[in-house]
């Protein structure tokens, strides 16, 4: 028997959906904030703290390679239900941790139970809302994501203040265990197929685990997903996460009040840019690869100002330039869009994941590698020598060409 699906329960099944991602944008980037908390309970330094920031990441890169065939065998469903018990569990321990390893232990286990959730939620759209809204879908929850690092800083920083840092996140661990619940009963319908509910089971994948990976690392275009996938989020985040806070201080001389503001305008341009690539790519243009390479090409243009080539100093310029490099880089989700569309989609799950491998590795080697660069340079007192912070800037710059100049040959 098929039915019609709801438009309510989609809107319903998207909400749900959403709030899984915000809830892993909010555990990727809340130690930031907790920091000092840390040092002054559990007796931490420098050290311990970048090991621990960077659990969330590495297991989650990881985690990425078998993902994709369980999403695609599995199924969604239980996946992200299961893997937000394990986030929850992590949650708790990471709560009542007394010790290093105890968080850090904790913290594996968030970064393990958010592997699935925005990859999970893709493969849900393939699964269940037709073709041509997929891009447009993928752009919303990209910007309903951003309310995730949102909620990260000064809402966490509040929560901390009054009720402290490890009721709060036992707060959030119970969060996490409802939305488990919340999905496993959501999904327990069958996936839409030219606008009817059908049973999963009708949609089984033809062809083994290691068949698949063959046919996907085979292809050359998925390696040219990859690249720009790769540096596409390495240098945004490296940008957002890190290096142009010093930079604006220490170089430019604003207060970190006023940096901070001017960096929200890169959140505000994401949220802005991810539904309008995706919106102008299934209704105006019909295009993937055209809309994901010019606003990627402007992406790359973006970053010029940044290399010094030009002196700025005015706020409003700042903000401008980092308006339009999120609104910019939010037209990058459109490789996601476009990788799907170019496999079959019994092994969406595992393409799109696949590339989201290179995403991820990207945050974890770029960060990293800059600072690299910048400390090669001679400090003077506190601060870098503004040549320091162009020469990396630059790099992102040309990698991000580069990148995006081999994309520009792969198929459509």
């Amino acid at each position: 028997m098929v039915r019609t699906p709801q438009p309510s329960r989609l809107i319903l099944i998207f909400s749900i959906l959403s709030a899984l991602f915000v809830l892993s944008q909010f555990y990727r980037v809340s130690n930031a904030v907790i920091a000092p908390n840390l040092i002054r309970d559990l007796g931490l330094n420098a050290e311990m703290l970048g090991v621990l920031g960077g659990a969330f990441f590495y297991v989650f890169t990881l985690l990425q390679i078998p993902m994709g065939p369980m999403l695609d065998r599995i199924g969604p469903r239980m996946i992200m239900s299961v893997s937000c018990l394990i986030g929850a569990m992590g949650a708790f321990l990471f709560a009542f941790g007394d010790s290093f390893h105890s968080v850090l232990i904790g913290r594996i286990m968030i970064g393990a139970g958010m592997a699935p959730m925005l990859m999970g939620a893709f493969k849900t759209f393939t699964l269940r809302y037709p073709p041509e809204k997929f891009a447009t879908l993928v752009g919303l929850i990209s910007a309903v994501g951003t309310i995730g690092n949102i909620f990260a800083a000064s809402p966490l920083a509040f929560l901390t203040s009054t009720i402290g840092w490890r009721m709060t996140f036992l707060m959030t661990g119970m969060i996490t265990i409802l939305l488990s619940f919340l999905v496993y009963w959501i999904l327990k319908e069958g996936k839409i197929e030219e606008g009817r509910v059908s049973s999963p089971s009708q949609d089984k994948p033809e062809m083994g685990i290691f068949q698949s990976i063959r046919l996907i690392t085979g292809s050359l275009a998925f390696w040219q997903f990859g690249a720009v996938a790769f540096f596409r989020y390495g240098v945004f985040v490296s940008l957002q996460g890190l290096w142009l806070g010093p930079y604006l201080i220490y170089i430019k001389g604003f207060s970190p009040v006023q940096a901070g503001n001017l960096l929200i305008l890169l959140a505000m341009g994401v949220i802005l840019g991810s539904p309008m690539g995706g919106r102008l790519s299934d209704h105006h243009f019909q295009s993937r690869k055209g809309v994901a390479l010019i606003g990627l090409s402007l992406y790359c243009v973006s970053l010029i100002p940044l290399t010094g080539i030009w002196r700025i100093e005015h706020p409003f310029l700042f903000g401008l330039i980092f308006f339009f490099i999120g609104f910019f880089h939010g037209f990058g989700m459109l490789i996601y869009t476009h990788a799907k569309d170019l496999f079959p989609r019994a092994i969406s799950g595992t393409v799109m994941t696949y590339v989201n491998f290179f995403t991820m590795a990207g945050a974890g080697v770029f960060m990293p590698l800059l600072g690299k660069v910048i400390e090669s340079f001679p400090r003077t007192g506190a601060s870098y020598p503004a040549e320091a912070y162009h020469l990396s800037f630059l790099i992102c710059f040309l990698s991000m060409t580069a990148s995006v100049i081999f994309y520009a040959f792969s198929k459509k």
